[in-house]
């Protein structure tokens, strides 16, 4: 996820951080032909829905199609046809009619299936859309009508209300009377996968079926009919992000939101609203539900204020040497005086260093003297050598573990007679004495030094001489 947020040093101010994508500005409609335009043929007379390829009729039912190109005499023309009737289409100029109660032919119903450009995929939310018009030739308004989605055709050979549930249906009892405009009737479906096929019109039984007479004196006398226009079935990606985990400066706020169309919320703290408002530090999380679909994202929001460091005052190197400084702060972006913006890094020259911390609520800065020391420089001598002339290990004198300084260095026997003096570290000793081989055995080693400090330190050790 791409998660930002800015924190601001004012009081009470409110942050956004969070929103939900909902419906895509451009879903593609996977129902073909939607609103009934494209037509092989003009229609001649009622019942010939099959003209609006590929829309079919799944029963023994005569739907019509409606279409400005008809001729009035037709009876499904458009805006007007011979019945009385009047109405111009929602989009362009075509549209369906449907059966959607009889007085006379109990559970009487007329459908329109067509096949989806693709199977709809599981766990994927669609919104499913038609708009519908109670025509002013027909005396009855009614309140069912719906589709139902299936992966298979449905079929039946009789023109009674299929023996299916609708997956989107029209509110029980709110009739559709509107004979101006058209109605929307939208719902969210939630897939299980692989369905192909849309089918809408009543699927209640008259039982269940709400009528009331609005008309009299119609062309029509016995009938509930509905107009049906611009058909959708788009999928709506949910896409929740609350933001990464964050840091809620003192004296202020931060609201989440997960605002989309249509949708309801429930908020970790009980809300239902779109919005959240956070004061306190937290764990908060919100499931927005759209229909049967839902989605959910958590946050965690801690409490603080600037970076606050954890440094010494002062630091000190030997010569030559090098310090490790660790400036991390957790939360927080750092940057040297010289640039360098690593936490940990490694200093070795002798300067006051300032180091500064930022995070979402502010910046602090740091110093850290680093001072030379005055670092005993201490010898090193092995404690065996073969001065045997074949080129390996055949002299010996000492090195440093730290730092240069002046040394001057001797070697006696074990009974403290004088073997060989030098007087700086690049005068070794080759295991003789007036340029005769000393005898085997340990010899014993002094040396003094003058280091970085005001005073000679004298060290000392044991030599052997192998041949």
């Amino acid at each position: 996820m791409d998660r930002n947020a800015r924190h601001l040093n004012m009081p009470r101010t409110f942050t956004w951080v969070a929103m939900l994508l909902g419906t895509a500005l451009h879903a593609q409609n996977l129902v073909p032909n939607p609103s009934f335009e494209q037509v092989s043929s003009c229609p001649s007379f009622a019942s010939q829905l099959d003209r609006a390829a590929p829309w079919t009729n799944p029963t023994l039912g005569t739907p019509e199609l409606y279409h400005g190109c008809a001729p009035l005499s037709s009876y499904v023309s458009v805006p007007n046809n011979t019945t009385g009737g009047f109405q111009y289409a929602r989009t362009g100029q075509g549209y369906a009619g449907l059966y959607t109660w009889r007085t006379d032919i109990a559970n009487m119903r007329e459908y329109a299936q067509v096949q989806l450009s693709a199977p709809l995929q599981a766990g994927t939310c669609y919104r499913v859309s038609m708009y519908v018009n109670m025509p002013n030739d027909q005396p009855y308004a009614c309140d069912g009508f719906g589709a139902h989605l299936s992966a298979a055709p449905l079929t039946a050979n009789n023109g009674q209300v299929l023996p299916v549930p609708p997956h989107i249906d029209h509110t029980a009892g709110a009739l559709i009377t509107d004979t101006l405009g058209w109605t929307l009737i939208s719902g969210i479906y939630d897939a299980t996968g692989g369905e192909r096929y849309l089918t809408i019109g009543n699927f209640r039984n008259d039982a269940n079926t709400q009528t009331q007479l609005i008309h009299t004196g119609t062309w029509y006398t016995t009938s509930a009919y509905l107009l049906v226009d611009d058909v959708s079935v788009e999928a709506i990606p949910l896409e929740l992000d609350l933001g990464p985990d964050t840091l809620l400066c003192s004296n202020n706020a931060l609201l989440l939101d997960a605002t989309t169309p249509g949708a309801s919320y429930l908020w970790s703290d009980g809300g239902t609203g779109p919005t959240l408002a956070v004061s306190q530090p937290g764990t908060y999380w919100v499931t927005v539900m759209l229909g049967a679909c839902s989605i959910s994202d958590t946050i965690v929001v801690s409490g603080g204020g600037p970076p606050r460091f954890d440094l010494p005052e002062r630091l000190a190197i030997c010569p030559g040497g090098s310090v490790e400084v660790d400036a991390t702060v957790p939360g927080a972006s750092i940057l040297w005086m010289d640039g360098d913006t690593n936490a940990i890094r490694t200093i070795s020259t002798a300067t006051l260093w300032t180091v500064t911390a930022t995070n979402a609520c502010g910046s602090t800065t740091a110093q850290v003297d680093v001072r030379r020391d005055l670092c005993p420089c201490i010898p090193f001598l092995p404690n065996a050598f073969t001065p045997n002339g074949d080129g390996i290990n055949d002299t010996v004198g000492p090195q440093f573990r730290c730092g240069s300084g002046e040394v001057t260095w001797s070697i006696h026997d074990r009974w403290g007679s004088l073997v060989f003096e030098g007087a700086s570290l690049d005068v070794l000793w080759d295991g003789t004495i007036g340029g005769q081989p000393v005898v085997e055995g340990t010899y014993v080693w002094s040396a003094r030094v003058l280091g970085t400090g005001d005073e000679h330190s004298v060290y000392m050790g044991h030599v052997t001489v192998l041949r």
